[in-house]
């Protein structure tokens, strides 16, 4: 049986493992599903959430496919329910006495301490340092050790950095700790959250989001650029200051990206198409010789999949050169096709 004939017997196939993930969570609700990312990484949170997003048009029977292969893979691997935390304790200070116990809860409880902690990484570390400064530093510490390395050498920075030595030297020091601190620390970590979601703000560039607006408008934007400047001219000048992005060279003259192909090479200009629009790889490879051209696709094609973070590097590279030959005349940058009189 063909791959084509499977996935008609079983259309759910045809959704990958994330795809599934989403459609699960999506059916348990607002509250549980909330429950179950709390226990994600950052990554997997991001490519979960994106894919809830794009779901659209699930058959009922696809989704009822996808939602009974959970429940299987749950009946054979789940067993007994697990223990609330109180019941394990009582129990284990019956079986091994007050000390054993504390310890063995220190152990099981570590995740889940680490767990919380990644609600966290979310948060600016700006606003982690403001609220721990006032903390005893053992507890900064701790609170440090507990965040995801690259979260708390952020929110170290963000720190006095005079004592960031004794930070470390207390880091270094952690072995474990008790119970009452770990029940400390989690009390600190909703304190924390509870704080941000009262006060902190989403941080808003209006004029970047109203160039990227303009930058994709399908109509007339010299003449939406117009009206703007009856209302503040300044604004205009910052919303074509942040106009210039990569975007804009799918609508620049003939001339402008021959003499940018001389500048920039084949590697980044590899790296910096990848996912571009189909006009915009096209008025490039325009302007390459052929045997340039060629070279660019194969780039492309060895390269495969990038992390977002290259390709942006590669289009600021070229968009500083592009800003570089403007500045010297060199190349005519139009941000939007101005009106013309004849």
């Amino acid at each position: 049986m063909n791959s084509t004939q499977a996935s008609k017997k079983h259309p759910s196939a045809a959704l990958d493992n994330i795809d599934r993930t989403a459609l699960v969570l999506l059916g348990m609700g607002e509250e549980a599903a909330a429950q179950v990312l709390k226990h994600f990484s950052r990554d997997e949170v991001q490519k979960v959430t994106h894919a809830m997003a794009k779901l659209n048009g699930i058959k009922s029977e696809n989704a009822k496919g996808v939602i009974q292969r959970f429940f299987n893979d749950f009946k054979s691997h789940s067993g007994i329910r697990g223990a609330s935390k109180q019941y394990l304790a009582n129990t284990l200070r019956k079986a091994l006495g007050n000390d054993l116990a504390k310890g063995l809860l220190n152990n099981i409880y570590g995740d889940e301490l680490r767990n919380n902690m990644l609600r966290l990484q979310w948060v600016d570390p700006d606003l982690l340092a403001k609220f721990i400064a006032q903390e005893h530093p053992q507890m900064q510490a701790i609170f440090l050790a507990y965040l995801p390395p690259d979260t708390s050498a952020s929110v170290l920075s963000s720190l006095p950095e005079d004592y960031h030595d004794e930070l470390l030297y207390r880091i270094a020091r952690l072995k474990e700790i008790d119970h009452e601190v770990a029940e400390d620390l989690n009390t600190l970590i909703e304190r924390c959250i509870e704080h941000v979601s009262v006060s902190q703000r989403a941080p808003v560039s209006g004029a970047k989001q109203a160039a990227d607006i303009i930058n994709r408008f399908s109509g007339n934007r010299a003449q939406l650029m117009e009206l703007l400047k009856l209302h503040d001219e300044d604004v205009v000048k910052e919303i074509e200051d942040n106009m210039f992005d990569f975007m804009v060279l799918g609508r620049q003259p003939e001339a402008t990206i021959d003499r940018l192909v001389q500048e920039v090479p084949v590697e980044t200009w590899a790296v910096a198409l990848k996912g571009a629009e189909i006009i915009l790889q096209q008025s490039v490879k325009r302007s390459m010789p052929q045997r340039m051209a060629k070279s660019l696709e194969d780039e492309m094609s060895v390269k495969g999949a990038l992390a977002i973070s290259q390709v942006e590097k590669a289009r600021q590279e070229i968009m500083q050169q592009v800003r570089k030959l403007a500045d010297k005349g060199e190349v005519e940058l139009v941000l939007y096709q101005e009106k013309t009189v004849e």
